[in-house]
């Protein structure tokens, strides 16, 4: 059952993946130097070369103001102090070693980098702790490179002037950003991510409306999956190893939301057994969908737990419509109660709930004649049966195979008679399955049983996780 749908399902999803755009990256030293992470580094280099320029300039500036912003020393030949020129190619020659220091860092985490996303990739790790092992890399880094900008470029001297003791005098400080988080973080992670934008989701949607649409599933039933759908999939940021199961996951939630877990008539037949009052059930549908048959394979299901049941032949106007009855009744040797044709069908179901009630019968079944939905009258004769047998369960009968059909005809019965849930019958035959969640969504009421074939034992509890499993969901 439902073979073609599931298989639709299944394309639908596995290729929901390649419909999403995402970012590559390939994690080359290349990435690393554009990335934040390598621009405080270019800068240091930079500022580095600029050093000895400022050094020059502020001897010249010192010699002006008499006050020597360099290393000095004396020179006993001259009786004066002179720059230090050695010390200030020692000083350029620390700040250039700082910067290939940086250098060297850089590519240590290059080649951790892409050492994290060849385990990522293997499976050995997940993006998640690969993100965090590089946010962590990162901080110790950023720590290390500022304590050695404090350590070369934030120093202050104190030097000693020509004329009197001292003055305090800083050379400039070196001026560096603090490093800001590496974009390699974000390429990475946008390589095994996908976060799902609106355009994406419309995309993706957009296949699945029309697989739904052409497997039964009727449009207003369409519009709510989308909603449900669009609400739990957009924006959401989704590891790419499981796009494919989250996708899975919240169709499958939205199909639990549409349908719903009947409660066993059975049951409620037990707790009114209890009561030693008959449990009275009314079938409507229209002409030709099995609603006589599945009558007799609910009588025969009944029977094999031991309720004794009996039967009322209703339809008092589709000619040869009592033989049928008759015919099951005797099969299964299950007591009939009938009239002649055009007689009042309501008033052979109350025949049939007395005779229950006079010999303490636990179940009467009532068939009615089958009508159009757009018929009036017949409905409002609908209505009167359903006044004076005053049932404990009204089931509305259609084909699964009917499609969009069967849900009108649930809607327009559900709105004059309030049902109380349906049999889907041929469903052993129905390969889209879009019926069920039509029929289901429409009336907001269960689906108690599918017809699986023609014999009596054909007639098989729903069950809403087993029929969304065989959706392979």
């Amino acid at each position: 059952m439902f073979g073609f749908l599931k298989d639709k399902l299944k394309e639908w999803v596995s290729s929901a993946k390649d419909k999403l755009k995402t970012e590559k990256v390939n994690i080359e030293s290349s990435d690393l130097e554009k990335s934040e992470l390598a621009a405080p580094k270019k800068s240091a280099k930079k500022k580095g070369k600029k050093t000895g320029e400022k050094a020059d300039k502020l001897i010249e500036k010192a010699k002006k103001q008499k006050i020597k912003e360099a290393p000095l020393e004396f020179k006993p030949g001259l009786q004066k102090y002179e720059p230090d020129v050695e010390k200030i190619k020692e000083e350029i020659e620390e700040k250039t070693l700082a910067t290939k220091e940086d250098v060297k860092r850089v590519q240590e985490e290059n080649e951790k980098a892409q050492e994290i996303a060849s385990k990522v990739e293997k499976g050995e790790e997940t993006p998640e702790q690969a993100v965090e092992e590089l946010e962590k890399g990162h901080e110790k880094t950023e720590k290390g490179f500022l304590k050695r900008v404090g350590k070369f470029f934030g120093k202050k001297r104190k030097i000693e002037s020509s004329d009197s003791g001292e003055s305090e005098l800083a050379i400039h400080e070196f001026v560096t950003p603090a490093p800001e988080k590496s974009s390699i973080l974000t390429k990475i992670k946008s390589n095994f991510i996908y976060k799902i934008t609106e355009d994406d989701f419309n995309e993706l949607f957009n296949d699945l409306e029309m697989l739904l649409l052409e497997n039964n599933v009727a449009l207003e039933v369409v519009e709510d999956i989308k909603d449900k759908l669009s609400k739990k999939l957009i924006n959401q940021e989704i590891p790419k190893k499981d796009l494919e199961y989250e996708i899975k996951k919240e169709l499958k939630s939205s199909l639990n939301e549409i349908l719903i877990d009947p409660d066993d008539p059975v049951e409620a037949i037990e707790f009114k057994k209890k009561e030693k009052e008959p449990f009275v059930i009314l079938f409507f549908g229209i002409n030709g969908t099995g609603k006589t048959t599945s009558i007799a394979k609910f009588a025969h299901l009944l029977k094999s737990k031991n309720y004794s049941v009996v039967l009322a032949a209703a339809d008092t106007f589709r000619a040869a419509s009592i033989e049928q009855i008759s015919e099951h009744a005797k099969r299964l040797g299950i007591p009939l109660i009938k009239h002649d044709y055009g007689a009042d069908p309501s008033a052979v179901g109350f025949d049939a709930i007395k005779y229950a009630q006079a010999h303490k019968i636990n179940v009467v079944l009532i068939d009615t004649a089958g009508r159009m939905h757009t018929k009036s009258n017949l409905l409002d004769e609908m209505k009167k049966i359903c006044k004076v047998t005053n049932p404990d369960l009204k089931i509305f009968v259609a084909e699964s195979i009917a499609g969009n059909d069967a849900t009108e005809q649930a809607k327009a019965f559900h709105d004059m008679i309030d049902i109380d849930g349906s049999i889907l019958t041929k469903a052993d035959v129905d390969e889209k399955g879009g019926t069920i969640i039509s029929v289901s969504h429409t009336t907001h009421k269960p689906i108690f049983y599918l017809g699986t074939g023609q014999e009596y034992k054909d007639l098989k509890l729903f069950n809403k996780q087993e029929f969304i499993e065989s959706l392979g969901l």
